[in-house]
């Protein structure tokens, strides 16, 4: 049987809410999605790349838009992945030469790394709405990157 997720992550990596704005955004959360089969905040000691699962369609580079062929990106979050978690280093990629880390990539079927995040399991909500979106980075005080995984 398949699940579906949607994570909340920060769009700053490494950025860890406050216990009492954790708290309430779960609470919203819970409310957003009263029919999800489980909803719970995720605190990390080392950063953690939350993927999309088969809503994974490609990854593409942030300066020139060119699709970074999938070896390469690979190559890239192996090198980066030391001790059980990623440092988010700053790589070359392939088609313009620029520096970024794995997290500035673009992702189509949004990915990222965190030390933080809400997630639903089977929220049964479809997408969530960009007013909800909103209401989320107001009660955690930070912008969110939206990860919709189907697994």
């Amino acid at each position: 049987m398949s699940s579906d997720w949607i994570t909340l992550i920060p769009e700053k990596a490494g950025t860890v809410p406050d216990e009492p704005r954790r708290f309430a955004a779960l609470k919203r959360f819970r409310e957003i999605a009263p029919d999800a089969h489980e909803i719970e905040v995720i605190l990390l000691e080392k950063m953690t790349f939350f993927d999309c699962g088969s809503n994974f369609i490609s990854v593409k580079c942030p300066a020139c838009s060119v699709e970074i062929p999938t070896n390469d990106w690979q190559d890239i979050m192996n090198t980066d992945y030391v001790d059980e978690g990623f440092m988010l280093a700053e790589y070359s990629v392939p088609c313009c030469g620029n520096y970024f880390t794995p997290h500035m990539l673009f992702y189509e079927g949004p990915q990222g790394f965190g030390l933080f995040a809400l997630s639903a399991r089977n929220p049964n909500i479809g997408k969530l709405d960009s007013n909800h979106k909103r209401e989320m980075e107001e009660i955690l005080g930070i912008e969110l990157r939206v990860i919709y995984q189907h697994i």
